[in-house]
């Protein structure tokens, strides 16, 4: 009984090592701007490739980094980003076809049913409840599909919204 507990205990054990070691390298960059404030799933990063990576799995991490150096394994379908200043990887997926604007205007937050007029014509609401109070002048904004919906990342703001498009 013993011998079989221990069969099953390395099984485990090295399946799991195992699994930690196929990443293989994809690239070695830097985000493009500052990183700054609690880090946690959803957050979104540009390198300086224009590519942009989403974090989906949880993580907690205070950060406060310009421009921090990054290494990019993958797995196939996963992407895990090693950024300098950060406590542990974080384990992201590639987004694709993002939208890239500025609100056009004034910018104090969102408090419920915004709506977010863009220079590029586009109009987008807020599709969730949420409040925060933030003022900016024409800040750059961020739209792209999540696995949670349709997500708007103002600069700036920590925290990301569900919108929608209204025209």
């Amino acid at each position: 009984m013993k011998k079989t507990l221990l069969v099953i205990f390395y099984l485990i054990f090295s399946t799991i090592e195992t699994f930690g070691q196929n990443w293989t390298f994809e690239e070695k960059t830097f985000i493009k701007g500052q990183v700054s404030g609690t880090i946690t799933k959803g957050y979104l990063f540009k390198i300086s490739s224009e590519a942009f990576y989403e974090i989906i799995e949880s993580t907690r991490q205070r950060v406060r980094e310009r421009n921090p150096g990054v290494t990019i394994y993958t797995d196939g379908s996963n992407y895990k980003l090693e950024i300098a200043g950060f406590d542990e990887p974080v384990i992201c997926r590639k987004i694709r076809n993002v939208l890239e604007s500025t609100i056009d205007g004034e910018f104090k937050g969102w408090d419920g049913s915004t709506i977010f007029k863009l220079t590029n014509g586009q109009i987008w609401q807020q599709s969730e409840y949420a409040y925060i109070y933030h003022y900016a002048y024409r800040p750059a904004v961020t739209i792209y599909q999540s696995k949670d919906g349709i997500k708007m990342k103002v600069e700036d703001v920590d925290e990301i919204i569900a919108v929608k498009k209204i025209k």
